[in-house]
């Protein structure tokens, strides 16, 4: 039996307290009161009484007008209430049990009785009591993925009405055009353009990647090569105020992917190791891509601040971040795209010597047809 449990035991006659006192107050806390205006008071307070033993017959207010009271309180209704009582006839116990009464315990008392039966009620309080602490958590877990999916169906609508924007932008294609055949800096635009041109191709991949997946549609993966999927850094790699290394291998073999997915996960990657340099006088970005035991590896490293031990079990979690005006999605996300592709990914960290995310992903190798030997 637990001591830590309450037990209020409520009589206008103090040998009934006494003899209950001396079978309980070995296994339980006690309290104690003397009529039905001061259990009223008790129960009203804190920390409440985990089982109640009322007498029925007592003056002023009897047995039964209390244990109506507390359960029409919603604070003190799931407390259960045990009659003491020398009150035998079959009409008082079945009244008793009408008002809410879990049980009903005639004088003189048997100790083995009493302690049986507390023991039994009081577990299953503790079993109802666990059960509406798991509802309440699956309530509470149920309107999140209410609100998740309502903000699921907004970002669709959202991504729906940019990718018509992004659309209309694809025009700017058309823009050398306009120049004169070996005019100054024509080549320079036409450079430009193609690169604005692969950004809103991208844009509009992410946005058909969001509607389709609210449709339950989703592209098919596509067995592709890993670098071309770098080409969205291209552009904000020009406005980098520091150093981009590129050790690419050559002949890396394909990967099965959605090919806007692992774009995303590249340049969230990019973007946050420029953010983690920006405050340094000699920014380095570092990119290199290999293979390894029929898996394409890719990792982005910077030489930034590093992060904090205690951040780096938390940094996938969503809606952590450690950014100031961040959102906590941005790595959650490239972590569940990863996972998708049955891929991994592994983050390196030293303080003040910068971080490294490598990903890695299974290889699209071609079947190996068997040898047939003719007999």
């Amino acid at each position: 039996m637990d001591k830590t449990q309450r037990i209020l035991i409520v009589d206008d006659i103090p040998n009934n307290i006494h003899a209950l006192m001396h079978v309980l107050k070995d296994h339980y806390l006690l309290q104690v009161a003397k009529n039905g205006a001061k259990a009223l008071e008790i129960t009203s307070g804190e920390p409440k009484p985990d089982l109640i033993l009322l007498d029925i017959m007592m003056p002023g207010m009897s047995g039964y007008e209390v244990c109506q009271r507390l359960k029409e309180n919603e604070e003190t209704q799931s407390i259960p209430v045990i009659f003491v009582t020398a009150m035998t006839e079959v009409e008082d116990e079945t009244h008793g049990l009408e008002l809410g009464a879990v049980d009903y315990i005639t004088k003189p008392i048997s100790p083995p009785i009493v302690l049986a039966r507390i023991k039994n009620h009081l577990l299953l309080k503790n079993q109802h009591d666990r059960l509406k602490k798991s509802i309440s958590v699956m309530e509470h877990e149920a309107e999140i993925l209410k609100q998740k999916a309502e903000l699921g169906i907004q970002a669709g609508g959202l991504a729906h009405d940019i990718n018509n924007i992004l659309a209309g932008c694809t025009a700017v294609e058309y823009i050398p055009e306009f120049l004169e055949e070996g005019s100054p800096g024509r080549d320079k635009v036409g450079e430009f353009v193609d690169l604005i041109t692969a950004n809103i191709d991208l844009g509009i991949d992410i946005c058909q990647g969001y509607t389709s997946y609210l449709q339950d549609i989703g592209t098919e993966p596509k067995v592709q090569p890993i670098l071309p999927l770098c080409q969205p850094i291209d552009m904000f790699s020009r406005k980098f105020k520091g150093e981009i290394i590129k050790e690419f291998a050559e002949n890396l073999p394909p990967i099965s992917c959605k090919g806007y997915q692992i774009k995303r996960t590249i340049l969230n990657l990019f973007l946050n190791g420029c953010q983690a340099v920006e405050e340094k006088d000699a920014p380095l970005i570092t990119m290199k891509a290999w293979s390894e035991d029929d898996r394409v590896c890719l990792s982005i490293g910077d030489n930034g601040p590093g992060i904090r031990e205690d951040h780096l079990a938390k940094i996938f979690d969503e809606g952590f971040t450690t950014q100031k005006n961040g959102t906590g999605l941005g790595l959650s996300m490239v972590k569940k795209i990863v996972d998708s592709h049955h891929g991994t990914i592994r983050v390196d960290s030293s303080m003040g010597e910068g971080t490294v995310f490598t990903l890695s992903f299974p290889a699209a190798l071609p079947e190996k047809k068997e040898n047939i030997v003719s007999a």
